[in-house]
């Protein structure tokens, strides 16, 4: 028999998936047979099959010769006759009048004889054998229908009957309660359709499309449709009409319109949903994802309401993750937070349809409850402050604490561009003069990492809006500090030393203010120390100023700046490392900065590089820790140069790298020093081509005014064109090097000892005279710096210039001097220097030992070029290569080997420190390079040799024989 449709068009007969369904349908119409009338209610939301199903059924309950009648509810209110007369197939006018119209007869009397005469009707179909009535849509149908329905099940218990509704469950309607008081009687069972699995998904892409779907396309069609059917069939439909199939270039396509297809789908489910559920999904869709007692508070619904309208809303693909369990907790899919409640969700393409479809005022009304809402629950300022950011208007003055709040609470790369966003709206707000410069400071602060013009630039607004000495002090020390390694650095110099004359000390001020000009003078040194064409006229008015004690954190960062500009200036090497000890000594729990960086490379090139390290990983660790990309890739550049000057190359290599790495992803200007670095490192490792390309990044435009890097530059620089064979290159190269320092003011002898290659390659161009002068005009500064590091550069470039046994012995003394230094280096270049003259006066096996040992230096600094240099003039004085052990533990220095053999017998490290007369960071400095070095995780696996001596522990010398030539240093 035919099915009986009101739909005006073919059913759907192609099913997926509801094989299991369409048995338990099977089963109830075969109850029906055999026991009675029965009834059963199909549920599900828009999309999700319904009238699929009961369609497919029907077809097969008429193929099987079984009576099937089909009706479906409408939006538009209909009368009980015409709902009816579509299920009996007659003409709706041919059926007796609702109770409602017949005039004069009681309406419960007329309504019983309405249902009786329906039931005559379908007790004549019946007879002629079982009967299937669907009902599709039946929240829609009005509830005299309904009724009917009910009567004719309670009385035909006899009868093959089965009745099929279909609710779509996100929508009320005048049928809604009726079947629910079904339900609740107990005189109909349930079948509730869930999504569809992932092999139903493969089988419909296979019928749509053609051919197997790979993994990809599948995951994206069933993230995106979410199991539905009807959104689905769209989803492979538009991949098959723009001519695709189910691979990468259909996921491709899944990926543009997908999210399109959900809000299309979720707007229409919304528009038809009751009042509670849509209040629930606008309340969502501004808050974005919420616990359920925010979400509460700003729908409006609660309880057992909230709980049942985020079912729906997860039914129907608005809502991310399945329904919490009976226990409180979710099955699947939903996040839980710590504090034990569910997190709901919903996608972004859904909660913009949402927002979409809210008018503006009532948008804009949601967003302020939802802040305030937020903000009374004790929410996180940063989840206050996304709605704020929403407004038009910040009508309330709590929400500029919050957005300030938000921003304070976000140091870190990932959140800093949100922290600019906060402050960007707080700075829109009505704002008094004093809120404004605040704002703008906070602003100037949190837009340094990312984007230092833009910070300057409110800095340069925020100075202009200050009125009294006393404000623009403090802005002005902001405004030092973003200008550091900048264009701007020379007029913060300017800016700062217009500060400190404004704050001169007046009879009776108080601590703050004495702390305050404390702090600009600091800040002052700090930013011109690097400057070459402030560095004189800062120098100059520091001169006057009395050393402080160190006892507040801005004296200990003047300490630092001063130590620094007289390790620049060349006085004793105890001076500065004195004021780079008191800057240092407290370790305060506020994150270091500039002036611990600063106060570091004075102890590396005072050869206190121990504690160098050690200060340079304190920076390392604090400005990882607040996102500091300046002054975090200006730390592994100073540890690398330190490393570099101690023969650990490879170490100083990895350093450089990380900086480079650094430099090239952060947004906005960046050091040439990484380049530098790198440049440096590679050329010892015999890397020149590598070391070429690096140099090159590092002399960027603009870096001739900077004094630590502009001189480090030339003097590597010009290694490279001495390693190239270019020797006048190289020695125009480090004149300009000594000239552009002495311009600066610099007289120290070690920062870039451009004067010791200079002699070298002078005396090898034939012009000893003025190698004389080079070498001559250094050991004043040699002797006055004092360093043993010093102390030997100076006899190696004397010996270099001398005649004679003058030569022999200068070198001798080089080598005495640097095994006292950690220059390991230098070190292995003067005992080459040493070999190759003792070579040249006929004395070969004194020549042999100096030579094995600077290949043995060289090898273990890995300082590549020297070494191969050391092992062609081995051979041409008649030695064999040396047996260099091939242990990793060789490439420890001396004080890493101290400290890991103490950590290897279990001495703590604070008992290291106090046996060494360390800091226990430094012992753990030492530690970290040790494991990294040997390649081990901890104290357990360190080697049982540590204790033996290395071949780079300081050693006297071995004297030779007498003199007999001259040969250029300094590879």
């Amino acid at each position: 028999m035919a099915v009986i449709s009101d739909k005006g068009k073919e059913t759907p007969r192609f099913l997926v998936g509801r094989s299991a369904e369409l048995a338990t349908l099977a089963r109830h119409a075969e109850g029906a047979r055999r026991e009675g009338a029965r009834a059963v209610l199909v549920r599900g939301p828009a999309g999700i099959g319904r009238t699929s199903l009961l369609a497919a059924f029907a077809d097969r309950s008429a193929a099987a010769g079984g009576a099937v009648r089909y009706c479906a509810g409408s939006e538009q209110a209909e009368d009980g006759r015409r709902v009816l007369g579509r299920l009996l197939g007659q003409d709706p006018h041919a059926l007796p009048e609702p109770a409602a119209t017949l005039p004069g007869t009681p309406a419960a009397h007329a309504a019983y004889a309405f249902h009786r005469r329906f039931h005559r009707h379908l007790a004549g179909l019946l007879a002629a054998g079982p009967l299937t009535l669907v009902v599709d849509d039946a929240q829609w149908c009005d509830e005299a229908s309904l009724r009917s329905v009910d009567f004719v099940l309670r009385r035909a218990t006899a009868l093959p009957l089965l009745v099929l509704f279909a609710q779509r469950t996100e929508c009320h309607g005048p049928g809604t309660d009726m079947l629910a008081e079904f339900l609740a009687q107990g005189r109909c069972a349930t079948l509730d359709l869930g999504p569809l699995t992932r092999a139903d998904t493969a089988r419909m892409a296979v019928r749509t499309l053609g051919r197997p779907a790979d993994e990809s396309f599948l995951r994206h069609c069933a993230e995106i449709s979410g199991g539905n059917p009807a959104r689905l069939v769209r989803l492979l439909t538009g991949v098959s009409a723009a001519g695709l199939g189910p691979d990468a270039a259909g996921t491709r396509h899944l990926r543009r319109t997908g999210d399109a297809v959900l809000a299309e789908s979720v707007t229409a489910h919304l528009a038809g949903c009751p009042g509670p559920e849509r209040a629930v999904a606008q309340a969502l869709a501004v808050l974005g994802r919420s616990c359920s007692d925010p979400l509460a508070a700003l729908s409006g619904v609660t309880g057992r309401r909230l709980t049942e309208a985020l079912d729906a809303l997860r039914r129907n693909g608005v809502v991310d993750g399945p329904p919490e369990d009976t226990a409180g907790g979710p099955t699947g899919g939903v996040v839980r937070p710590a504090a034990g409640h569910p997190v709901v969700t919903m996608r972004d393409a859904v909660r913009d349809a949402v927002l979409a479809g809210l008018p503006a005022a009532r948008l804009e009304s949601l967003r302020a409850r939802a802040a305030r809402v937020l903000n009374d629950a004790g929410r996180p300022a940063a989840d206050v402050a996304d709605q704020l950011l929403l407004l038009k208007e910040l009508a309330e003055p709590w929400m500029l604490a919050v957005l300030r709040d938000a921003a304070a609470e976000a140091p870190d790369r990932d959140t800093s561009r949100a922290a600019i966003r906060y402050l960007r709206r707080a700075l829109d707000a009505d704002l008094t003069g004093t809120q404004r410069q605040v704002v703008r400071i906070e602003l100037a602060r949190a837009s340094a990492p990312v984007a230092p013009a833009t910070a300057l630039c409110h800095l340069r607004q925020a100075l202009a809006d200050a009125t009294t000495p006393g404000e623009r002090a403090p802005i002005a020390v902001e405004y030092g500090m973003t200008a550091l390694g900048t264009r701007d650095a020379p007029d913060a110099v300017r800016v700062l030393g217009e500060a400190l004359t404004a704050l001169q000390p007046e009879p009776g001020t108080d601590p703050a203010d004495t702390e305050l000009r404390t702090s600009v003078a600091a800040t002052l040194l700090v930013t011109a120390v690097n400057e070459k064409a402030a560095l004189a006229g800062v120098q100059e008015r520091a001169a006057a100023w009395p050393v402080p004690p160190g006892d507040s954190p801005a004296e200990r960062r003047l300490l630092s700046g001063m130590g620094v500009l007289a390790a620049l200036d060349g006085r004793p090497a105890r001076q500065a490392v004195a004021l780079a000890r008191r800057a240092l000594k407290v370790e305060e729990p506020a994150p270091v900065g500039w002036w611990v960086f600063g106060a570091s490379l004075v102890l590396g090139i005072a050869d206190e590089t121990d504690e160098a390290l050690t200060g340079l990983g304190r920076v390392l660790s604090s400005s990882w820790d607040r996102y500091e990309p300046g002054l975090h890739m200006a730390a592994l550049s100073g540890r690398s140069v330190v490393r570099h000057s101690i023969g650990d190359v490879g170490g100083a290599a990895v350093d450089a790298r990380a900086a480079v790495d650094l430099a090239e992803t952060v947004r906005g200007p960046s050091s040439p020093l990484p380049y530098i670095a790198l440049g440096s490192a590679l050329l010892s490792q015999g890397q020149l081509e590598r070391a070429e390309t690096a140099l090159a990044h590092g002399g960027r435009r603009g870096v001739d005014r900077r004094i630590w890097e502009w001189h480090h530059h030339l003097y590597t620089l010009g290694r490279v064109r001495r390693e190239r064979g270019d020797l006048d290159g190289a020695l125009e190269l480090w004149q300009r090097c000594g000239r552009s320092l002495e311009e600066a003011g610099v007289t120290n002898p070690v920062l870039a000892p451009w004067w010791l290659p200079t002699a070298s390659v002078l005396v090898q161009l034939g012009r000893r005279s003025e190698a004389a002068a080079v070498a001559e005009g250094a050991q004043e500064r040699v002797r006055r710096w004092g360093t043993p590091r010093g102390i030997g550069l100076g006899l190696l470039a004397a010996g270099v210039v001398a005649d004679g046994r003058a030569r022999l012995d200068l070198l001798a003394e080089a080598v005495d001097a640097l095994a006292a230094s950690p220059a390991r280096l230098e070190q292995a270049k003067a005992q080459y220097q040493l070999g190759y003259e003792l070579l040249r006066h006929e004395d070969t096996r004194g020549a042999r030992r100096h030579l094995r040992g600077a290949i043995e230096l060289a090898t273990r600094c890995g300082y590549h070029i020297l070494g191969g240099l050391a092992r062609k003039l081995l051979v041409a004085a008649g030695g064999r290569m040396p047996q260099l052990a091939a242990s990793p533990v060789d490439s420890l220095t001396d004080s890493e080997r101290r400290v890991a053999d103490l950590a290897r017998r279990g001495v703590s490290n604070k008992e290291i420190a106090d046996a060494l007369f360390v800091t226990p960071r430094t012992v753990e400095m030492h530690l970290t390079n040790v494991y990294r070095k040997l390649d081990v995780r901890g104290r357990a696996e360190l080697p049982r040799s540590l204790g033996a001596p290395g071949p780079l522990s300081p050693r006297p010398p071995e004297r030779v024989g007498p003199p007999a030539g001259a040969h250029a240093p300094g590879r």
